[in-house]
């Protein structure tokens, strides 16, 4: 294939990616009294918040006024979005431009993982193009990388940083630039220290002539970058880590940890299908080459940093999560170049037995390859213990693939334009001194624009440092696989007593499913009105609802 063909055929494939990510943000957008509205992920509304909060100069807290907690995990994601805040962009769509950066971070990721396949497989065209296929439309790569997550970013960072590494292994040679990149990617994310380490750590390893200036640019540089943010969150918030490490790394034991990452691991190979995933790791019988050795690490390391942090909070939705998903253009590679090399196994086999056939045998087994491929991402993309590949094509609207095909907005959309519209149900109905105690921190307080009352934990330094509700499981003292599935980071602290006991909020949105009984005790001495399709609970005499309204939304109905 010449060259012009394959820039053509990639070109063709990010454009069709283009298309399909602009279909995916305008599934996003959705209409309030006749206005178009943008919203992110919930999580990712969180940091919003404190963008917002910071762009209007009162510093990197929740609302103004805010006592300094830490509650995000990516600042610098959290200072890009403050900078669109400095823009005249209206607030109901201030979410659209961080969904579009999205889409061009991971499209830039793409060009750079066709740049590591040319790069590892010369003259060999189609797996470089079948990987930028698969991870194209790997459905949890966009649906993190374009609903507001830092994944975008930090995808084409990794790509662009294994890149740079395997250029520096080839060419005998320390690039800077790499460990500038890479340390200042802990700035987003502080776990990207994990492909840092093992980048460094295998350049240490296998760049012998460099071995010690590899050593003295990472360990310095990451040295800096971590040891300078450790600092610089001490001096503001008063804690060496941000306050999500608190909530999700403390209060578990570390076995029911562990076991949680190990399970949601098993299950998210499982939607893989056990032996597609080892399959993958094949490449290495072939290729007993240190750059292929790279690649598999990166995907070993997000793996086993899942398991250590317990997993994320929605490996019940399916696909990669928001830890592994960083692994997965690597993972697809693996599979892209095992599926070449057992193809062209095959192919040389059997045209030493029909010589007469063998450019028929080629052009077969490239088909047979693209078919696989094709077939491997159907799976990947269906919930685990779904229908069966295939048959998904039948009636698509009945499994998960319908979110890959985009025949529905992603299963985040409805609950956060539910946030959307309490927020701005609650921004008629109080005045700007209300406090709002909310399960989902995101979308509700940035519409809101009130005070808010974490009730989970991530903006609550007494509810993040509290043991986990281990009392909930059927039983403690030998939990069985649901109960440990069922303690999801981040959403398995919480104490009614303390945050509508103590704290008072003037509004309380609702509270965790399954715990109505717990909280009526202290919903006693609320009002319940049924809004937005579910009850949201008033303190009863509060002076900063505005109880004429709520009285006209009683009559109304």
């Amino acid at each position: 294939m010449r060259r012009t063909t394959q820039v053509f055929l990639l070109a063709a494939i990010l454009f069709c990616y283009a298309a399909y990510a602009t279909v995916f943000i305008r599934q996003s957008l959705f209409e309030v009294d006749g206005q178009t509205y943008s919203v992110l992920f919930d999580d990712a509304m969180i940091s919003m918040t404190y963008a917002r909060t910071f762009a209007n100069g009162y510093g990197l807290i929740w609302y103004p006024g805010a006592e300094r907690i830490e509650g995000y995990s990516n600042p610098m994601w959290v200072i890009f979005m403050a900078a669109f805040h400095l823009l005249p962009i209206p607030q109901r769509l201030m979410s659209l431009p961080i969904m579009i950066a999205g889409a061009v971070f991971f499209i830039i990721c793409l060009i750079f993982i066709f740049k590591i396949m040319n790069r590892l497989m010369p003259g060999k065209p189609l797996p470089a193009l079948l990987t930028v296929f698969l991870i194209a439309f790997y459905y949890p790569l966009s649906n993190w990388s374009l609903l507001g997550t830092e994944v975008s970013v930090l995808l084409l960072i990794m790509a662009a940083g294994v890149w740079l590494a395997i250029k520096s292994l080839d060419e005998k040679r320390v690039i800077p630039g790499l460990y500038v990149l890479l340390a200042a990617s802990t700035l987003i994310r502080l776990d990207m220290v994990v492909p840092f380490l093992v980048i460094m750590g295998w350049l240490w390893l296998f760049g012998q002539e460099n071995r010690w200036k590899h050593f003295a640019w990472g360990g310095g540089l990451l040295f800096l970058f971590l040891g300078g943010q450790t600092l610089l969150r001490y001096a503001y918030y008063g804690e060496w880590l941000p306050m999500t490490y608190y909530l999700k790394m403390t209060g578990v034991p570390l076995n029911l940890r562990l076991l949680r990452g190990w399970y949601t691991l098993v299950d998210f190979i499982g939607g893989l299908y056990n032996l597609a995933f080892l399959f993958a790791f094949t490449v290495l019988i072939f290729k007993r080459d240190r750059r292929w050795l790279l690649i598999a690490l990166i995907v070993i390391g997000q793996l086993a940093y899942s398991v250590f942090v317990g997993g994320d909070a929605w490996e019940h939705r399916g696909g990669a999560n928001r830890f592994i998903a960083l692994g997965m253009p690597f993972y697809w590679l693996l599979f892209s170049a095992s599926g070449w090399l057992w193809m062209d196994l095959v192919i040389r086999l059997l045209s030493k037995w029909f010589k007469r056939l063998a450019g028929v045998l080629a052009v077969a087994g490239r088909i047979v390859m693209i078919l696989i491929c094709v077939f491997a991402l159907l799976y990947a993309n269906r919930y685990k213990n779904e229908y069966f590949p295939l048959s998904v094509l039948w009636n698509p609207s009945e499994s998960a693939v319908r979110y890959a095909f985009l025949t529905q907005p992603s299963f985040f959309v409805p609950g956060s334009q539910r946030y959307t519209r309490d927020g701005l149900i609650l921004r008629e109905l109080t005045t700007p001194e209300a406090h709002i105690a909310v399960t989902a921190a995101g979308g509700i307080i940035y519409f809101a624009e009130r005070p808010g009352v974490d009730l989970f934990g991530k903006i609550d330094q007494k509810i993040a440092m509290m043991p986990a509700r281990l009392d909930l499981m059927q039983n403690v003292t030998n939990p069985s696989r649901q109960d440990i599935l069922n303690l999801r980071p981040g959403h398995s602290k919480w104490r009614y007593e303390y945050s509508i006991g103590q704290l008072k909020p003037d509004v309380v949105v609702e509270v965790f499913p399954s715990t109505d009984e717990e909280a009526a005790p202290f919903l006693s001495a609320y009002t319940p009105v049924f809004l937005n399709n579910h009850t949201i609970y008033f303190k009863t005499g509060s002076p900063f609802v505005l109880w004429d309204k709520i009285s006209e939304v009683k009559n109304s109905k």
